[in-house]
């Protein structure tokens, strides 16, 4: 076990018992502890009597729809979320980051890919910043305890994000005008560099603040390296 990972306290939620058996195994032997259960109210109840550190979910639980769970999941606890599914296709994976899961996990799967994942997930959500953190440029201001971006103009902005992705805008909001690159993002635990959902990620990012009127914060990536961010008009020093 990384020994950056303290024990997590990990709920399976998956209706193939063979599967779950065997994610079970190779999650406790990873050092976590490990509850499974099949569907959508006993996942709530596990959460209720336990708590969870994280939740590895599958999407296909019968009458009940696992985004809906993943929503849930996000606006009632503070547990990470890992969507494992045999749902492979990449609007699958869009929606189902989009919904806020931490990451995305494809059936079938290498044991020691899961754990990799796992691994990852639960350093990210112990790097996150304090409550109180911030960032802000020119108007706009991002509160990472409400996750959510605010303006001090007279436009009434108010964009809610994921946990995900308020940690990738309130990092290239630290650096306004200069690159932040992949490795920068995984050494914060954004994502693995290899895994192109930075970019879904971000494409989502962008689409909440075109969509909430927001076009003069622009986020732009840089070929090869990263993204960075800054005002419409703003000198930025870097080579394009």
């Amino acid at each position: 076990m990384d020994s950056r990972v303290k024990q997590a306290r990990v709920i399976v939620v998956e209706d193939d018992v063979r599967m779950a058996r065997a994610m079970e195994r190779h999650l406790r032997r990873d050092g976590h502890l490990v509850t499974r259960v099949s569907n959508g109210p006993s996942l709530r109840q596990a959460c209720r009597e336990q708590g969870a550190d994280l939740v590895l979910l599958d999407l296909n639980l019968g009458s009940e729809d696992g985004l809906d769970l993943a929503r849930d999941l996000l606006r009632t606890t503070s547990a990470a979320v890992i969507i494992v599914s045999g749902r492979a296709d990449l609007q699958d994976r869009v929606t189902g980051l989009d919904a806020g899961a931490d990451d995305y996990v494809t059936k079938p799967f290498a044991p020691d890919e899961l754990l990799a994942r796992v691994r990852a997930v639960l350093r990210r959500h112990s790097l996150m910043p304090s409550p109180a953190a911030t960032a802000s440029i020119g108007p706009y201001r991002l509160a990472w305890e409400e996750m959510t971006l605010t303006s001090e103009d007279d436009r009434d902005v108010r964009i809610r994000f994921t946990e995900t992705q308020a940690r990738i805008l309130m990092m290239l909001m630290h650096s306004p005008g200069r690159t932040v690159t992949r490795e920068a993002l995984c050494s914060r635990g954004v994502k693995p560099a290899e895994d192109r959902s930075v970019d879904v990620h971000v494409a989502n990012i962008r689409r909440k603040l075109r969509e909430s009127g927001v076009d003069d914060l622009l986020i732009w990536p840089v070929r090869g390296l990263g993204y960075r961010i800054h005002l419409r008009g703003a000198r930025v020093t870097e080579p394009e």
